[in-house]
């Protein structure tokens, strides 16, 4: 089992590869609490090809995919100078968004986007993520030192979710 996790640009494969993860895994995360109308609804609003490829062309964004035997399965995107009030406006912010469809979740998988997006993040000093309360990741990041900052809410469906972070230490 071959497990690569590299930097991916806003071409149609990279785009393709990122939307399939994307779909895949809001799916998951939402199907035990919203129903599948609602699902299907926010993803053909939201999940525009046009808005992703200009999003990925952002300067300030970095995206990386994790494959398994060149099957695209997690993304970590980067986006930098994604504000968040809770923390100190001198700070550089980057906020994450980061995800493994759980049928392939395993060490190796997570370790490997984890690495990658590490070495990604040493331009900022904080990093952010808004996860889900339920989502399987969250105490991955909690192990990794990201440390709790509040609860929130998921900006599709108001799903109780929490703030956390992690300061770049260099």
């Amino acid at each position: 089992m071959e497990i690569v996790s590299k930097f991916v640009i806003g071409s149609d494969q990279g785009v393709s590869d990122f939307l399939s993860i994307k779909k895949q895994s809001f799916i998951s995360l939402h199907k035990d609490f919203v129903t599948e109308k609602k699902i299907n609804a926010y993803i053909e609003e939201h999940f525009d090809e046009r808005k992703i490829i200009n999003e990925l062309n952002d300067l300030s964004n970095q995206l990386i995919i994790t494959y398994q035997d060149d099957i695209p399965v997690a993304y970590c995107l980067l986006k930098g100078g994604s504000m968040n009030p809770v923390f100190d406006k001198e700070k550089r912010m980057t906020e994450i968004d980061f995800v493994i469809l759980p049928e392939y979740d395993s060490l190796e998988v997570r370790n490997s986007l984890y690495t990658k997006f590490i070495s990604a993040a040493k331009f900022t000093d904080i990093v952010w993520i808004n996860i889900l309360e339920h989502n399987f990741l969250s105490e991955f990041f909690l192990n990794k030192n990201f440390k709790f900052i509040e609860n929130s809410v998921s900006t599709e469906f108001s799903l109780p979710a929490s703030i956390l972070s992690f300061e770049i230490i260099r």
